[in-house]
């Protein structure tokens, strides 16, 4: 079979997101070939193509989405820049004059637009004019997801009571590195609640179910920021330069998620992430999922599940025996080895289910809707008040007004 063409967004010459996470699968894989890139213009375009080894004679540099969505030698277009440029990049794909575009497939992001109506006008317009689809919500490949989900179905806990998740987001503290300040405005649209929180829910809730019923908590308990001028992981030697704080700002974007509330099968389920570190040597998020007859709790060393990292544990507590088991998760697939960097594995896994035609196994735009709608619901009930109710029972007139 001839390789999928693949025409990418974002992939720039000085280093990003798409190079760690995308290109050392997709270089490497006989089932795709990367025959276009799209930047800033054409020049960036040509730049990237010769810093990331690619064969100039057969990748075409291009400058505009326009020129991107008239080219014949392109089966699927990769999208990966901040979410508040996904819009304007991808709508000229699936508008292109006449009703045809040339375009086949599309694999954006997640999330999929800045906010809910761009993501449903672009799913929108991929359906009508046929163009198969896929959001980046690698989580659903995470083989630890996949685990806990095949020990819940196969009933190795029993009847699901209850699940908990609490974890850190690492960013979103007190200081935060410049490079990330787009991430605390919320018409951005990428931000701890679009990127943190949704990727590690849809993965639970891939899992163990969708929410029935549900309160929340969206709060900026720390509204002043300070920019440093180097990533947070950065700590300087004897003979480094200092961290310096370049600029202060108001943040806009919550750093505080709370969820509540039962699952579609009865379970309860609490979910807390907040913003900043965590304590250093525990983990960056704990997910406890208990039964009637065992509980299993998995760990990571970050609050980011669906990249995964050194550190990833996942137990079976046996409520008869009292033995706790650890479980490997390790799929066997070949993707868990050095030369595919952390960020870069849950999304090959992604790539192959694309081309071998899993469509069960990969979110597509309309799937993307659905999480969408769950982040617009929370930002309503927080606009709104109905996210809590004010407890009585601190109340001098407890009783006046209670109705049970």
């Amino acid at each position: 079979m001839s390789p999928i063409r693949v025409g990418f967004i974002g992939l720039s010459a000085t280093g990003s997101w798409a190079s760690s996470a995308h290109l050392p699968y997709l270089k490497s894989s006989s089932k795709y070939r990367i025959t276009a890139l799209l930047n800033s213009s054409v020049d960036s375009a040509r730049a990237a193509i010769a810093a990331h080894g690619l064969d100039p004679s057969t990748t075409k540099a291009y400058g505009t989405a326009d020129d991107l969505a008239a080219a014949d030698d392109v089966d699927l277009v990769v999208c990966s820049v901040r979410v508040d440029k996904h819009f304007a990049l991808l709508r000229p794909l699936l508008e292109r004059e006449g009703g045809a575009s040339a375009v086949k497939a599309i694999y954006c992001e997640w999330p999929l637009g800045a906010n809910l109506a761009e993501a449903e006008e672009l799913a929108e317009l991929a359906r009508a004019r046929g163009v198969r689809t896929l959001v980046g919500l690698q989580g659903r490949r995470a083989p630890v997801g996949l685990k806990v989900k095949e020990l819940v179905d196969g009933g190795r806990i029993g009847e699901v009571l209850s699940v908990h998740v609490a974890g850190s987001a690492w960013n979103f503290g007190a200081e935060d590195w410049k490079e990330v300040k787009y991430l605390n405005e919320k018409e951005t649209g990428g931000n701890m609640v679009t990127i943190h929180f949704s990727h590690y829910f849809d993965t639970v809730t891939q899992a163990v179910g969708q929410l029935s019923s549900f309160s929340s908590i969206l709060a900026i308990k720390r509204p002043t920021i300070h920019l440093r001028d180097k990533p947070l992981a950065y700590k300087p030697g004897p003979s480094d330069p200092p961290v310096e704080i370049v600029e202060t700002i108001t943040r806009e974007t919550a750093d505080q998620v709370l969820i509540q509330g039962r699952l579609a099968s009865g379970a309860l389920i609490s979910y807390h992430l907040r913003g900043g570190q965590e304590v250093p040597g525990t983990p960056g998020s704990v997910w406890s999922i208990y039964g009637s007859t065992g509980e299993i709790r998995v760990t990571t060393a970050s609050g980011s599940i669906h990249i995964g990292g050194p550190g990833q544990t996942l137990q079976v507590h046996d409520h008869k025996t009292g033995e706790v088991e650890t479980v490997s998760i390790d799929v066997g697939d070949g993707f868990d080895q050095d030369e595919y960097p952390w960020p870069s594995r849950n999304i090959a896994r992604l790539y192959e289910a694309f081309a071998e035609g899993r469509e069960h196994e990969y979110a597509d735009w309309d799937e993307a809707i659905v999480r969408h709608r769950l982040i617009d619901e929370l930002y309503w009930r927080e606009k709104k008040g109905s996210g809590l109710l004010p407890a009585q029972y601190v109340s001098d007139t407890y009783g006046n007004s209670l109705e049970l």
